[in-house]
């Protein structure tokens, strides 16, 4: 008896948590995605002026590798950003 006690009120705190999770998601969701658009365009100004500025081999090696990462950086952001609510949504509904 006091383990489906235990088990009722460790759902219902994990629903709470849930819950709040998700709507503190979607308060701040347009800002997140805004900054992180900000520090893509950021990064890509400056991945873009050190090609263009690059005058020897190394150097225009070192900004394609800098270009690679930006890139790779682009699509993590992607997949984590496209997640967190999936992975919110589905917490909630293994909980419910």
């Amino acid at each position: 008896m006091g383990n489906v006690l235990l088990a009722a009120s460790l759902n219902e705190n994990l629903q709470e948590i849930i819950n709040k999770l998700s709507e503190l998601m979607d308060s701040f969701w347009i800002y997140i995605v805004m900054a992180l658009a900000a520090v893509v365009v950021i990064w890509g100004a400056y991945v873009g002026i050190r090609i263009a500025v690059a005058h020897r081999n190394e150097e225009k090696i070192n900004a394609r590798d800098m270009v690679k990462n930006l890139i790779i950086g682009i699509v993590i952001i992607f997949v984590v950003a496209m997640g967190a609510p999936l992975l919110i949504n589905g917490l909630s509904a293994w909980v419910g």
